[in-house]
């Protein structure tokens, strides 16, 4: 499918509209558009770009608005459809196991390309978290950290995965880094 960034930018821009992030004041569609921005730089050559790329638009779209999945499937097909919904939150469960739980136990099976778009929604929320209270801010490393640290031993990494997962660990100034042998 041939996928037209204006449009995919455009269903996104209008799904989220008067959604706004937890500062109350910076609008929501600034977040999926940071996360294709990462997914463009992490993996510009990929032969796969405009389904990644409008995967990182729409990852929110079945969690926090009104679209179906065959919403999705019909304007963007299928491999976009398919990302959105592994991205996609299940909150009786996320309730249930706790967030971190319930993220590190989906990111160790989703596909290779969930798991990369994720990793760049991730690395976006940390970059974003300026405007956190202290406690909330503490609470998102802890939680990033261990998700990296359960996802880089319990599942098959690609490089960009591990670059990806490097760079959250250097903007979260921890010391730490997966070999790339891994």
């Amino acid at each position: 499918m041939n996928l037209n960034y204006d449009y995919v930018l455009y269903f996104a821009r209008t799904k989220h509209e008067r959604q706004y992030r937890a500062d109350g004041i910076t609008p929501y569609i600034n977040h999926p558009i940071l996360v294709a921005e990462l997914v463009k730089k992490y993996k510009p050559y990929s032969k796969n770009i405009d389904s990644l790329v409008a995967s990182a638009l729409l990852h929110d779209t079945l969690e926090d608005t009104y679209t179906s999945y065959l919403e999705l499937m019909d304007n963007f097909g299928e491999m976009v459809a398919s990302i959105v919904i592994e991205l996609t939150t299940a909150d009786s469960l996320s309730h249930f196991m706790g967030k971190a739980n319930y993220l590190k136990t989906r990111m160790a099976i989703m596909s290779t390309y969930a798991l990369f778009v994720k990793l760049c929604d991730r690395m976006a929320n940390i970059m974003d978290m300026g405007n956190l209270t202290v406690e909330k801010r503490n609470k998102l490393v802890n939680e990033t950290i261990e998700i990296l640290d359960y996802v880089a031993k319990n599942r098959e990494l690609r490089p960009v995965h591990i670059e990806v997962m490097n760079d959250i660990y250097t903007i979260l100034g921890v010391d730490k880094k997966i070999d790339m042998s891994v």
